[in-house]
């Protein structure tokens, strides 16, 4: 298992909150869908996953983040030391928990994970998907290299 890295030093993505998200803003903000600002995750090990921060800092602390997978993209089995919530917002999107069967589903689909369980994403292969992440914690992604269930 590789060493637990802090999501800055794993992915590099130097992302930061959206303007008028961090505490004591005076004016709000909306970012319409087309021209939200992706940056890529991981290029070299999850090549087309791009985020983009809503609120929080992921190298800090709390955040909720976009997600934006591209079709057939998976990430691995892995863990995260902070417990999060997602949302599927675009797409068919597979959550898969160790020991557990996969589950399915598409827009305003929920699931809770639990700090430190290993666990498996997948987009399917019918298009690109969207999900919202409320991580509770900072952000870290710690592979496991084990074959899918």
């Amino acid at each position: 298992m590789k060493a637990t890295q802090s999501f800055a030093q794993d992915r590099g993505t130097g992302a930061t909150p959206a303007p008028g998200s961090k505490s004591g803003a005076t004016q709000g903000t909306f970012t319409m869908s087309d021209v939200i600002p992706w940056k890529p995750v991981d290029p070299k090990n999850h090549p087309g996953l791009e985020m983009f921060v809503v609120w929080g800092n992921p190298n800090e602390g709390p955040s909720l983040i976009l997600q934006k997978y591209p079709a057939g993209m998976e990430s691995g089995w892995h863990w995260h030391t902070a417990a999060y919530q997602g949302i599927v917002i675009q797409g068919k999107f597979t959550h898969t928990f160790e020991g557990a069967a996969p589950q399915t589903g598409g827009p305003g689909s929920v699931w809770s994970q639990p700090e430190r369980q290993v666990h498996h994403d997948k987009c399917e292969e019918s298009g690109g998907c969207i999900i919202a992440v409320y991580f509770n914690e900072k952000l870290d992604f710690n592979p496991v290299h084990m074959k899918a269930q």
